[in-house]
């Protein structure tokens, strides 16, 4: 249902009482043209609210095309209805159709078709997205996915930070992730992937994952599991699935942390650039449990772990050997 559509059935809903005869017969050609417009129209009224309307529309649905005059208004509903009723049913009726259609354009879509979207978030400050087929989708903060989705499948590429995802199951149409490392293809399942330093995370919450990497054979990844996908290579650990939350609820958490990633991660959550002094450090590996949302509070007791101090200038944040 588009705007334009839904402008269409508001105007047609706020005159339904004032309606002239040849009117009265341009509205019965104008629901009986689509469905669509006898059904926008039914909503239109339904949030209006006015019972006084409901025979105009239930006649005019199953008959065609004259309309009889509604029974008259009371004047008190008059004056509420225009303008700000009609501005908040519009608005009402677009969010409803936004959630409404957007699973059923999906479904709608034609052979060859492609929908593509691109999805991303500030920094700071995560997003939640409603995608195209009714899957779920979970942004960290500075995080950006491009979708292209089509009639034979669910394509979407993680092109910065970390996104989790509930996944609506449809067989015919897999729903697959990829980043640099490789692809994921989602099995009926509720899983996260995280891009860092030269490699990417994948963790299944529920259901199952198979990760292909090129050079490697694909890996079914289940529930309980998370994957470290790099070049050539792919490694295996186990999770507390149900406990985990990681960057969802705006930690840093887990064992054998690498110091590259957790600069990425904290930097998705600070407005200046935050960089190793010595790139060769962010291999190094730490364990523990930080803040995302207090860079310079977590990379100071970071640092303390290697003897690294924080310096703040005009160019950003390093890390650097005292």
């Amino acid at each position: 249902m588009t705007d334009d559509l839904i402008e269409e059935a508001a105007d047609w809903a706020d005159r339904l009482d004032t309606l002239s005869p040849a009117e009265r017969e341009a509205l019965g050609e104008w629901l009986h043209r689509t469905p669509a417009h006898r059904a926008a129209l039914s909503r239109m009224v339904r949030l209006l609210g006015d019972p006084a309307l409901f025979d105009v529309v239930d006649q005019a649905q199953h008959q065609a095309p004259a309309i009889p005059a509604p029974r008259p208004r009371p004047r008190r509903w008059q004056a509420l209805a225009r303008p700000a009723t009609r501005r908040f049913a519009i608005g009402i009726a677009a969010a409803l159709a936004a959630v409404a259609v957007a699973p059923t354009l999906w479904h709608s879509m034609t052979p060859g078709e492609t929908l593509r979207r691109d999805y991303a978030s500030a920094v700071g400050q995560q997003r939640q997205v409603k995608l195209p087929d009714g899957s779920a989708m979970t942004l960290d903060a500075a995080s950006r996915v491009a979708i292209a989705f089509s009639d034979t499948g669910r394509a979407l590429t993680l092109q910065s930070g970390a996104a989790r995802f509930e996944v609506r199951h449809d067989a015919d149409r897999p729903f697959a992730v990829s980043t640099p490392e490789g692809q994921m293809v989602a099995l009926g399942t509720n899983f996260s992937v995280d891009r860092g330093a030269g490699h990417s995370e994948l963790r299944v919450y529920r259901g199952r994952v198979r990760l292909s990497v090129p050079g490697q054979p694909p890996v079914v990844v289940t529930a309980g599991y998370w994957a470290e996908a790099g070049r050539d290579r792919i490694a295996l650990h186990r999770f507390d699935a149900a406990s985990y939350q990681g960057w969802q609820d705006r930690w840093l958490t887990g064992d054998r942390i690498r110091l590259g990633d957790a600069v990425a991660r904290i930097g998705r959550y600070s407005p200046r650039p935050i960089r190793l002094a010595d790139p060769a450090l962010a291999d190094e590996t730490f364990n523990g449990r930080f803040r995302l949302d207090r860079p310079v509070e977590s990379l100071t007791l970071i640092g303390a772990l290697f003897d690294l101090s924080v310096r703040e200038g005009p160019d950003g944040i390093t890390l650097a050997r005292k």
